[in-house]
């Protein structure tokens, strides 16, 4: 196999062969992105002929400047060709209006038996060049120019004489019914490819050779079947049309492609018994693969709405997953069922221990409980003022005392446990900061759930009780059922303020 690339072959000065050692063997010979002339292809033929092993010529995106005016004596005078097979591929004429009918041509194309010409402008081919085309049996002419008009010269009577498989896929056909009497011509066909042609309707009746038995009508727009289709068929491609029913009687079909229609119910079985493969996906119905339907007629088979329509109902209970997930997840966010959940689970775990620890495990006088923001006034002025007392008091503070690497809730829980009291350093800070929200508050479940004193609440600023959240309820209720001290603002009062904690921490 020689392939040649980027090539202009313009003069004639050299030739292929002429640095090699006869016998020069090759198979296949290909041309690509290569620029011909009228004058150089008729010598390029007639030095192909001296390669009595080559069988195959291909050409792919080339260019042809000139009009067919071929010098057809120099190739006649050449000798009998050997190639069996010529692929070209979206060659490139500009006057391709204007190419000649290839008169002389007649006797190279006799033992040929494969003819490709695709992509390439083709809008018809001579009727008395196509009559000597004798060998042919497979002929190509995808995605080019192809008329109706065109297409009854193109194949005349005894054109293609021993023609079996035709592609003309991709034209500009729009009657199947002038297409269907144009290849009625070729007797011995029997593979036909008219796919993506735009016919639009289809007629009842039309007239086929008569051993034709593929048939290929996908993409071409046509909206039923009828009759049109011929009974001889083998496999029959109808994929990508407007199809809603299917009802032809064909006896022996083997293959049927119904994929990309709009079928609601499968063909009946009865008018196709020789059915082995049947592709119908991308319809408007499910596959029938449970067993136990399996040899009863369509007709009293009923399935669940999930069976018809699973596509569908899947993503419908995926969307209500989806909402009812958001819903609830708006309406916690909302209600903080999150700081509930949390705390409810640490209260669940407190109520396992001992409501009370021994005497011998009390180690605090009492767990300071605040805010951050608050944190100067505690740790500077009431922690001086309480553990240089006489004598002095142990306080518990979460910064000096909690075990470093142990759940908070943990350090809470045991702190307040060892602490004979709880002492709550009450601000609007206290009531909106994250850390005694999500954290700090677990001791009201503790201790607000035991109805004893051993809360101490001390109001570092005014605070009303309505502005606390609802889900402090226990501290709204203490601080409205039971007295608490307040920090006052003048020196004075401060002497009392500290007597009258440090007597309640003593209680």
């Amino acid at each position: 196999w020689l392939e040649v690339r980027e090539i202009q072959l313009e003069t004639k000065s050299k030739t292929f062969v002429q640095n090699s050692t006869p016998p020069f063997r090759m198979r296949k010979f290909t041309l690509k992105d290569a620029f011909f002339t009228d004058e150089y292809i008729s010598h390029v033929i007639a030095l192909l002929k001296e390669i009595t092993s080559l069988k195959e010529l291909e050409a792919i995106d080339c260019v042809l400047k000139g009009k067919g005016n071929w010098n057809t004596k120099e190739i006649a005078n050449s000798g009998k060709s050997f190639v069996e097979t010529i692929k070209i591929i979206n060659i490139t004429i500009p006057d391709f209006h204007l190419f000649l009918n290839l008169y002389g041509m007649e006797s190279q194309i006799n033992n040929l038996k494969r003819l490709t010409i695709t992509s390439s402008k083709v809008f018809m081919v001579p009727c008395n060049l196509a009559m000597h085309f004798t060998s042919l049996l497979y002929l190509d002419f995808h995605d080019n120019l192809l008329v109706n008009n065109r297409l009854s010269e193109s194949i005349c009577r005894n054109a293609w004489p021993s023609l079996q498989t035709l592609n003309l896929s991709q034209n500009s056909l729009k009657s199947l019914k002038q297409t269907a009497n144009s290849v009625t011509h070729i007797r011995t066909l029997l593979n036909l490819d008219i796919s993506q042609n735009n016919f639009g309707e289809i007629p009842d009746v039309c007239e086929w050779p008569k051993n034709l038995k593929y048939l290929n009508l996908s993409s071409t727009q046509i909206p039923r079947v009828t009759a049109c289709i011929p009974s001889t068929l083998e496999v029959l491609d109808i994929s990508a049309n407007n199809l809603r029913e299917f009802g032809l009687q064909l006896p022996v079909l083997k293959e049927l492609y119904l994929a990309k229609n709009q079928l609601k119910t499968l063909p009946g079985a009865a008018p196709i018994p020789s059915l082995v493969a049947l592709y119908i996906r991308r319809n408007k119905l499910s596959g029938f693969s449970r067993e136990e339907f399996e040899g009863a007629p369509v007709a009293s088979v009923h399935l669940s709405l999930m069976e018809c329509h699973r596509s569908l109902v899947v993503s419908l209970i995926c969307v209500l997953v989806f909402l009812v997930i958001l819903i609830l997840v708006v309406v916690g966010y909302k209600y903080h069922v999150v700081w509930y959940l949390r705390m409810t689970w640490a209260w669940l775990r407190a109520k396992r221990k001992p409501k009370r620890a021994p005497a011998k495990d009390i180690c605090y006088d009492a767990f300071v409980s605040y805010s951050e923001n608050d944190s100067d006034w505690v740790e500077n002025i009431m922690v001086r003022e309480l553990e240089q007392a006489c004598p002095p008091f142990r306080l518990c503070l979460h910064k000096r005392d909690f075990v470093p690497g142990k759940w908070i809730v943990d350090n809470i829980i045991d702190s307040i446990e060892k602490s004979h009291k709880t002492l709550f350093v009450l601000s609007e800070h206290f009531v909106q900061s994250e850390w005694c929200k999500y954290e700090l508050d677990f001791s009201h479940f503790r201790l607000f759930d035991e109805n004893n004193d051993a809360a101490i609440l001390v109001l570092l600023e005014p605070i009303q009780s309505k502005t606390i959240p609802k889900r402090f309820c226990k501290l709204r209720k203490i601080m409205n059922t039971k007295t608490y001290l307040e920090w006052p603002p003048n020196q004075e009062q401060q002497e009392m303020f500290w007597e009258n904690l440090k007597g309640a921490l003593k209680s």
